[in-house]
């Protein structure tokens, strides 16, 4: 009897798990079967949300509708939280500046590895930085600016886009180098940025071409330094910040991520389509626009080693100008 109940026991046993299986298998084959929520840690008229607006547009023929959802604060780590609490089902992604997750856990009190919570999908942008200043001031070069930064301390004010972004990091590494002294104003994006520039209530501002191409074409504002490897295109005039000495260059990337625990179908058929969305023509004539555009897109695991790599890098700059939180 006793060995027929055992039997019977493993019987059911592997019927239930072969249930299971099927039905976590159906479940991967029909997503998505309702919208999925795109979480943007700033606010609209940003670059990133440019990107996740423009993303959402082109995925639509194959996941459906993307409702993007923009909550800023703590230079993204915010809405970064509560992706990393939200169900690891597909419906809930996100798309961030990589430096919200590489970087700014050394200057803020971010108790949770917002690496290890979540998984890289996609990379879909590169985040190109400079630093400008409104047409009519006075500092024509970033040269200029030091020099009225360290005659004057604490008396020019520089925006960023949130504190513990790279730009922060270089601000400070550059300002430390000049052994100049300038106020840092953090805002809630890009966006604010501008609009506070443009208004004169800062001196300048550091952040991404999203924000400063369009108006350095204009002639709005003045560009004066690319924080990348090479100069803009806007103003390909403007020296790097490797050309003026301060061996410094960015890194920050745009990319999508999920909750940690996706199930592997469901990642590829995300990464699959916004991958493809991110190779259309709308969209690369968009990024281009904004400076965002990176013909390379990694994805999955690629993308996540690659990230760590440059947590630890980042880190160790960090702590090599004696900059991390106290």
């Amino acid at each position: 009897m006793k060995r027929t109940f055992a039997l019977l026991a493993m019987t059911v046993s592997a019927i239930g798990w072969d249930i299971t299986t099927s039905v976590s298998g159906a479940s991967a084959q029909q997503f998505p079967s309702k919208p999925i929520r795109l979480l943007v840690g700033f606010p609209p008229g940003g670059s990133t949300d440019v990107l996740a607006r423009t993303l959402a547009q082109e995925a639509r023929a194959a996941l459906g509708e993307v409702v993007i959802i923009n909550k800023p604060g703590a230079a993204g780590t915010v809405v970064l939280t509560e992706l990393m609490s939200a169900a690891p089902d597909g419906y809930t992604i996100g798309i961030t500046p990589s430096t919200a997750l590489t970087l700014a856990h050394q200057f803020q009190n971010i108790r949770q590895d917002l690496l290890e919570g979540t998984e890289a999908l996609v990379m879909v942008g590169r985040q190109r930085v400079g630093m400008a200043t409104s047409k009519d001031s006075p500092h024509k070069t970033l040269k200029d600016f030091m020099a009225a930064a360290l005659g004057n301390p604490g008396k020019l004010s520089l925006g960023i886009p949130g504190a513990g972004t790279s730009v922060d990091l270089m601000l400070r590494a550059m300002l430390a180098h000049e052994k100049a002294d300038a106020n840092i104003v953090p805002f809630q994006g890009d966006a604010p940025v501008v609009t506070a520039l443009l208004g004169g209530h800062i001196t300048a501002g550091a952040f991404a071409a999203g924000g400063w191409a369009p108006q350095v074409r204009e002639g709005g504002l003045r560009l004066l330094a690319s924080f990348e490897a090479d100069r803009a295109d806007v103003a390909p005039e403007v020296p790097t910040l490797m050309e003026l000495g301060y061996g410094l260059k960015g890194n920050a990337i745009q990319y999508m991520l999920a909750p940690k625990g996706l199930p592997p179908p469901v990642a590829g058929k995300l990464i699959e389509a916004l991958r493809a969305a991110s190779q259309t023509p709308n969209y690369i004539d968009i990024a281009k626009k904004n400076a965002l555009y990176d013909k390379e897109s990694p994805a999955g695991s690629a993308l996540d080693q690659q990230l760590l790599t440059d947590r630890a890098e980042l880190g160790a700059l960090v702590n090599r100008l004696g900059l991390k939180k106290k």
